[in-house]
Formats: C-alpha cells, sequence, structure tokens
C-alpha cells in the first residue's frame, strides 16, 4: 500500500506541465563553416587548448597526491 502510495507520488512528480513543441525538419541549425585554412588553425588551435586542459585536468590530481601524502 505505501509503496503504491510512493509510486503515485513519485509519477505525478514527473508529469511535464510544458507542452512539447513539435519537431522542425526544415529547421538544421546553422551551416558548418568552411574549411579554409584560417578555420583549419583555429579548429588546431582549439583542440591543443582542449587536450591541455584536459592533461592538466588528469596529472595535475595525481601529481598533488604524490607529492602531499602523508
Amino acid at each position: 500500500m505505501i509503496l503504491e502510495i510512493a509510486w503515485f507520488r513519485t509519477q505525478s512528480l514527473m508529469e511535464k506541465d510544458f507542452k512539447e513543441q513539435d519537431p522542425n525538419d526544415d529547421d538544421w541549425g546553422n551551416p558548418p563553416s568552411p574549411w579554409t585554412p584560417e578555420n583549419r588553425k583555429k579548429a588546431f588551435r582549439a583542440q591543443l587548448v582542449i587536450g591541455a586542459v584536459a592533461s592538466l585536468g588528469i596529472l595535475l590530481p595525481g601529481l598533488l597526491f604524490w607529492l602531499l601524502r602523508t
């Protein structure tokens, strides 16, 4: 009985209170930027920055743990 009440309450909390929009198949968003040398340089630079930040995020906790362990 208690489980049924809990289930009903959860279902009522999870109901949507907004109307979902219909998908628009004609709207594809912005087209991709052309593959020019300038855009290649920007993309490569962005990949380097993302790689450096990811490497730092992976290595820093390990180095701090290794240096600061008691």
